[in-house]
């Protein structure tokens, strides 16, 4: 099973609950064991569905529910419940500073809910799965699919986050669309590390489970991967680069527990092509994608068939694309409905006629794969007229053993690269000249740039980096000035 004609989520989570009640839908990724199956997910989404409508206060906003959200079962079912209730569910990063889940929130002016008010709910309890199908269908065929339905904050790095309203059309054609790049099965196990209140984990990892009906563990970051049971297995994973760092050094020292792994996803920042070719040597294919939040997320994907490093494949099903100076417009039924409360940022962002401004500059391969150059609001403009994108620098240099991070600014015509270091830090003075040798090699003759090595790393606790941790280039440019 792979694509679904399920017009809505919640009609594909049904269409499991009914063949296969019996079948685990989620796994624990701390124990490998089954959390819940499909019969009792329905039971626990029906409870918690009227627990909203019994307990909620509905505040400025009209059904619309924030909560916090740390990867576990309760937010799948949150988000299940809401869907039935037909409310709009604003999921907040619990991974987030606390400052920004607090701002977020009160951007949302939204009911909120407390992420440990369900306990109580034990699917286990005497109730029938014929009941709860009985409610949850009759919930279903309410459900309209062109209405707001969820609401996810961008990453934030050119401008402060802004509340993303996405349609259940928009998200269910958009998992769909990964499925046929990326097909996978009811045999297949996918563990999640990323959070699932962003747009990448929540349409390939959460989307594309619910229509595929294969068994899922939510995990976080590389705490989940350190620790990761035998029993688990997955055969799928989504991550971004320093993850699938962790996961190939893990694969280097031949742990159990990854020896079914046969996808990995790489998305939001670019993978190494060290990191692509590290990958194919374990035997696992590498799939790596484009996309932004306003799309749903999913623009472009390799498949395991066509995957080649440096490129996130064609597009996928759905969209039509047209370049202007380098700069992607995209056009299908993944685009946002509107930024929350922000109609004159969604005009400027999506034309009369529906194309959304990506805001990325590409290169298309005569193959039809995409090559993404950088953020249009990033290029560099050199005092010779030379337009130097930063991201395809910092990647180069990212590549030098003992690299960490690497962030290219321009600050009064002065060129900075920003480097830190994992490990020992004595290896600096060992590493200046192989750092300047890559710059000559990436940039025009007679381009002096300052290297800054950073004593702490750029985080995302600071503010410097996003949640799936590309460089906050305003933030950032405070630490030189």
């Amino acid at each position: 099973m792979t694509t679904s004609d399920s017009p809505h989520l919640l009609a594909a989570f049904l269409q499991h609950v009914r063949q296969r009640p019996m079948d685990t839908a989620l796994l624990d990724s701390r124990t490998g064991k089954p959390v819940w199956t499909w019969g009792q997910m329905a039971n626990v989404v029906h409870r918690l569905a009227q627990k909203i409508c019994n307990e909620v206060t509905w505040h400025d906003r009209d059904r619309h529910l924030a909560y916090s959200c740390h990867n576990t079962p309760h937010d799948v079912t949150l988000s299940l419940a809401c869907l039935a209730v037909g409310a709009v569910e604003i999921p907040i990063d619990a991974y987030l500073p606390a400052s920004q889940q607090q701002r977020l929130r009160s951007q949302s002016r939204a009911a909120t809910w407390e992420a440990d008010e369900d306990h109580t709910l034990d699917p286990l309890q005497e109730q029938s799965i014929a009941d709860s199908i009985e409610w949850l269908q009759a919930a279903s065929d309410r459900v309209a699919v062109d209405a707001p339905s969820l609401v996810l904050w961008t990453s934030g790095t050119t401008s402060e986050p802004r509340g993303v309203v996405l349609s259940q059309r928009n998200l269910t054609t958009n998992a769909n669309a990964k499925l046929a790049a990326v097909p996978q099965s009811v045999t297949d196990v996918r563990l999640s590390l990323l959070s699932i209140a962003h747009a990448y984990a929540r349409t390939s990892d959460m989307g594309t489970w619910l229509i595929s009906g294969c068994r899922w563990a939510l995990g976080r970051g590389r705490s989940t991967l350190r620790s990761l049971p035998t029993g688990l297995q997955p055969t799928h994973i989504n991550a971004v680069p320093v993850l699938v760092e962790e996961l190939l050094r893990q694969k280097q020292e031949q742990a159990t527990s990854l020896k079914s792994l046969a996808v990995v996803g790489c998305g939001g920042v670019a993978m190494s092509e060290t990191q692509f070719t590290d990958c194919q040597k374990h035997g696992i294919h590498v799939v790596q994608g484009y996309g932004c939040t306003e799309s749903s997320p999913v623009i472009c994907s390799a498949s395991p068939e066509n995957a080649r490093p440096n490129r996130v494949g064609p597009l996928v099903d759905g969209w039509s694309a047209k370049v202007l100076d380098q700069r992607l417009f995209v056009k299908g039924p993944g685009v946002m409905l509107s930024y929350l409360d922000d109609p004159t940022s969604t005009r400027e962002k999506i034309s009369r006629d529906g194309w959304l401004d990506t805001g990325d500059l590409v290169q298309v391969d005569s193959d039809g794969q995409y090559q993404i150059l950088g953020r249009a609001d990033d290029v560099i403009v050199l005092p010779t007229g030379f337009k130097l994108f930063p991201a395809s620098v910092e990647r180069s240099v990212q590549r030098i053993d003992h690299v960490d991070q690497a962030v290219l600014l321009q600050h009064e015509e002065q060129l900075f690269l920003l480097v830190s270091l994992s490990g020992n830090s004595t290896v600096r003075s060992t590493l200046h000249d192989k750092v300047l040798s890559r710059l000559q090699e990436d940039l025009p003759p007679k381009t002096e740039v300052k290297i800054k090595w950073l004593e702490s790393p750029l985080s995302i606790e600071s503010g410097e980096l996003t949640a799936k941790g590309t460089p906050r280039r305003s933030v950032i440019r405070q630490r030189i000035c």
